[in-house]
C-alpha cells in the first residue's frame, strides 16, 4: 500500500494533490471508470483510509479488508461526496470508520487498537506508559467505551459526527468518553 506523500502535524495525510480542481476532476474520472484516476485517489487515500480502520478493528487483515471494500465500490460511492462539506480525504476515512464499525458490529470481536497513538494521548509527562498496559487497559473497556475513546483521541472526531457514526446521542457520545477516560485511569494507575 503506496504511503501519501505529506501527513499533518497530528499525523493525518494532507489531502495532496494538485487541489480542489484536480481533485475534483479525478473525481469525475473516476465516477466514468478512469483507472488511472482512480488508482492516483488510491494513492492519494488508501493510507488513510487503512490507519484509520486498523485503530479501530486492531487487525491488519480486517482493516485491508475495509479498504478493499471501500475502494472496489468508489466509484458508485462517490456519487455521495459533497465537496462544499469538506475534503474527499475527510469523506473516505469517515467512509472507512462507517466500514469498520459495521464490521465490528457483524463480527463483535475483542479487538487491540493501536496502542502507540492512545500512549502519546495518555502518557503522564514524567514517564510513557508501557505499550502491553495500555493495550490490556483498552482491552477491559467495554466495545462502547472503547470505540468512542479511539475515535475521540486517537482519530479526532467531535462528538457530533461520533453520534452521527455510531448512531447515538451527542450526550451519550460524551458520557461513554468520560467512562472511557475514567476507567483508563483507574486501570492505568494514573492519577490525573
Amino acid at each position: 500500500m503506496s504511503a501519501p506523500k505529506q501527513t499533518s502535524p497530528g499525523g493525518r495525510p494532507d489531502d495532496v494533490g494538485g487541489g480542489p480542481q484536480e481533485e475534483s476532476d479525478l473525481v469525475a474520472r473516476t465516477m466514468r471508470g478512469d483507472e488511472q484516476a482512480f488508482s492516483a485517489l488510491y494513492a492519494q487515500h488508501a493510507a488513510a483510509a487503512y490507519a484509520a480502520a486498523y485503530r479501530l478493528l486492531g487487525s491488519a487483515a480486517d482493516a485491508e479488508d475495509v479498504v478493499q471494500e471501500l475502494f472496489l465500490a468508489l466509484p458508485g460511492t462517490l456519487s455521495g461526496y459533497d465537496p462544499t462539506r469538506g475534503a474527499l480525504g475527510a469523506w473516505l476515512r469517515r467512509v472507512a470508520v462507517r466500514l469498520a464499525l459495521m464490521r465490528m458490529r457483524t463480527v463483535r470481536r475483542r479487538r487491540e487498537s493501536d496502542a502507540g497513538a492512545v500512549a502519546a494521548l495518555l502518557a503522564r509527562e514524567d514517564a510513557a506508559l508501557e505499550r502491553l498496559s495500555i493495550e490490556s487497559a483498552l482491552a477491559r473497556l467495554s466495545e462502547e467505551q472503547r470505540t468512542v475513546f479511539l475515535l475521540k483521541e486517537v482519530e479526532g472526531y467531535e462528538h457530533r459526527e461520533i453520534a452521527a457514526l455510531l448512531e447515538i446521542s451527542v450526550a451519550n457520545s460524551e458520557v461513554r468518553l468520560f467512562r472511557a477516560r475514567q476507567a483508563l485511569r483507574a486501570l492505568l494507575g494514573d492519577s490525573r
